[in-house]
């Protein structure tokens, strides 16, 4: 019997999470048309750039960036998920000035990764679902001015992501009052 008998090996339960909520969102752009690209390096807060090729409504190639967050053991209300997210990931996306609008993506994923995707002949379906939030409006937060690591992000229920949604937060068609 060798060192790693009844080990498993390869990706860990997080990176194994993670890599479902990616995919999640890589499928739910293709589907609606659009096309994705990950930044060469992950420094700046954005692990995807989605935009539309040509003209969507009045703009010319439209684009957005996102975080995309997975989780597999949500809380919160009837109305919003409560999700915390480390201070730094908050920041990348709180406050404004980005010539890019910036959104969080949150993908709720089943706990037991054989229900991530349930294929027969006709469909591929992935679990759960997704829901984004603008945080544009929310304050940067300083490190320096709290002890807290982490803050906890409301993500409204309402904020479904589909394909049509999705097209519709790139072309900027009404987000912020929904955010």
């Amino acid at each position: 019997m060798t060192a790693t008998a009844g080990r498993r090996i390869g990706m860990n339960l997080r990176q194994h999470q993670g890599q479902h909520g990616e995919g999640f969102i890589v499928a739910m752009a293709s589907s609606a048309g659009l096309l994705i690209s990950r930044p060469s390096l992950d420094i700046d807060g954005v692990d995807w750039l989605i935009g539309f090729p040509g003209q969507l409504g009045i703009v010319r190639s439209p684009k957005i960036e996102v975080q995309v967050k997975s989780w597999s053991a949500p809380e919160g209300d009837d109305s919003a998920w409560a999700y915390r997210m480390r201070l730094g990931h908050y920041n990348a996306l709180a406050g404004g000035g980005f010539e890019i609008r910036r959104y969080l993506v949150l993908v709720i994923v089943p706990a037991d990764v054989a229900r991530y995707a349930i294929c027969d002949h006709d469909a591929m379906r992935m679990s759960h679902a997704a829901y984004w939030t603008s945080l544009a409006d929310r304050p940067v937060l300083s490190a320096a001015a709290s002890d807290a690591k982490t803050v906890v992000v409301q993500v409204p229920r309402s904020n479904l992501l589909t394909p049509e949604t999705l097209k519709a937060l790139v072309a900027g068609d009404g987000e912020e009052s929904r955010s």
